[in-house]
């Protein structure tokens, strides 16, 4: 018996799931801290489902004043830019300036194919990790120019940077995506929600010291622990990808128009096959990133009536004529919309996370023609998917292999292929 959690600004809810099937919903208000929300959810939890509770997941994110950069340093390996390319130019003024001193950039890097590879100097990063060190930086985040062809650059870096343990470093395309800018952004907002994660795994341990628990997180809606305390940032994408599963749970449909609310707020994006529209950028607190980018829509719409209303909504639907609005979370009664209704679900971003899978999806670019065919990339490219999979919490004997994507790359005058693959399992 699974219990799941959607933990908001002015409400928890809860829902019980026996053999897939919610059988207990409840409300409660977010009165006092995590652990104070989580001590009463667990007192008013009917006893005969207190006693057979065997996990307990909860879908909880974190706010912009949740970010700590304070002991965030960051390092770029990239040939020389313009001012406006330099790391955080783009960046709201007061959080650029959280970061102070704390970003060094240094030579090197790859194009975007890893036909050219320049490895950092040894003596120019043991110098920016001094100076890092000097100006308060805890926490380091590597960002290489080519990275996703050619992560060895990062990697290599991080043995020169953190020689011992005590100085933890983030490589930063296994937080972000293809975009060097958008790839760090992503890795040191990540960075600076470790210690928003730490906290919430030490609070919801003390309340449930024997149960075991996970988080909605990333493109599947489960992470364990540990990699909320790994990838926080994930737990952004939790919550919605938490709504879908339990829209499709709830109304047996995979194509739908999806609406996570909060207060104030719905966020429209399109579920198709059962799947979350991507997108190649997204914006988080004036900031744009790439890690686990979603299409979403942001409106301003605090009940059901304002939401139909809005020509965003209008512009969404024409491209899926068909599709079913459904809002996850704190709504009104259904309002029309054209021919059709906004159905209700507000249990269902809780029904979804305790329902909730390890979901890894990796890229990378490769030559074609190489030593190394694109079908022996994807191999390993497998292999490192299914270990990150495994070490999010799925079960190692009850992981798929989704999906193996090989297509040529366009717009590059290199003969080369994008490899995709995408590896889903269980949670132990």
């Amino acid at each position: 018996m699974q219990l799941g959690l959607d933990i908001g600004a002015t409400a928890v809810r809860l829902a019980v799931i026996d053999r897939g099937e919610p059988i207990h919903t409840a409300e409660i208000a977010a009165v006092g801290t995590l652990s104070e929300q989580l001590a009463t959810v667990r007192a008013q939890l009917p006893r005969a489902h207190r006693e057979r509770l065997n996990g307990l997941r909860l879908a909880v994110s974190p706010t912009l004043a949740d970010l700590d950069l304070s002991g965030v340093g960051h390092l770029r390996i990239a040939p020389p830019t313009m001012p406006a390319l330099r790391p955080f130019a783009a960046w709201p003024p007061e959080l650029r300036a959280a970061l102070g001193h704390r970003s060094v950039e240094v030579s090197g890097g790859s194009d975007y194919v890893g036909s050219n590879i320049v490895g950092a100097a040894q003596e120019q990063l043991e110098a920016a990790r001094a100076h890092l060190v000097r100006a308060g930086a805890t926490r380091l985040v590597v960002s290489a120019a080519g990275a996703p062809s050619a992560p060895a650059l990062e990697r290599e870096a991080a043995r020169v940077l953190a020689p011992t343990p005590d100085l933890p470093v983030t490589l930063a395309h296994t937080i972000g995506g293809t975009g060097l800018r958008e790839r760090e952004h992503a890795a040191v907002l990540n960075a600076g929600l470790v210690s928003w994660a730490e906290r919430v795994v030490s609070e919801t341990r003390a309340v449930f010291p024997d149960v075991r628990f996970g988080f909605a997180h990333g493109l599947g809606g489960y992470g364990s622990a540990d990699e909320l305390v790994r990838h926080p940032l994930g737990a952004l994408h939790g919550r919605i990808a938490a709504a879908a599963l339990g829209v499709m749970s709830l109304t047996g449909s995979a194509d739908f128009l999806l609406g996570v609310a909060e207060p104030g707020r719905v966020r429209l994006v399109g579920v198709t096959g059962g799947s979350l529209d991507r997108a190649d950028v997204e914006a988080l607190w004036g900031i744009t990133h790439n890690s686990l980018a979603l299409d979403l829509v942001e409106l301003a719409a605090a009940s059901p009536s304002e939401l139909a209303a809005a020509p965003e909504l209008a512009r969404m639907l024409s491209r899926r004529p068909d599709y079913p609005v459904v809002v996850a979370g704190p709504c009104a009664a259904d309002t029309p919309v054209s021919d059709g209704d906004i159905i209700s679900t507000p249990f269902a971003p809780a029904v979804g996370t305790a329902l909730g899978r390890v979901t890894v999806a990796l890229e990378r670019v490769v030559t074609r023609g190489a030593a190394v065919p694109a079908a022996e990339h994807a191999e390993t490219l497998v292999e490192e998917a299914t270990t990150r999979a495994i070490l999010a919490g799925a079960d190692p004997a009850r992981i798929d292999v989704e999906v193996i994507d090989i297509r040529p790359v366009s717009y590059v005058a290199e003969p080369v292929d994008t490899v995709r693959v995408r590896v889903s399992g269980d949670p132990q």
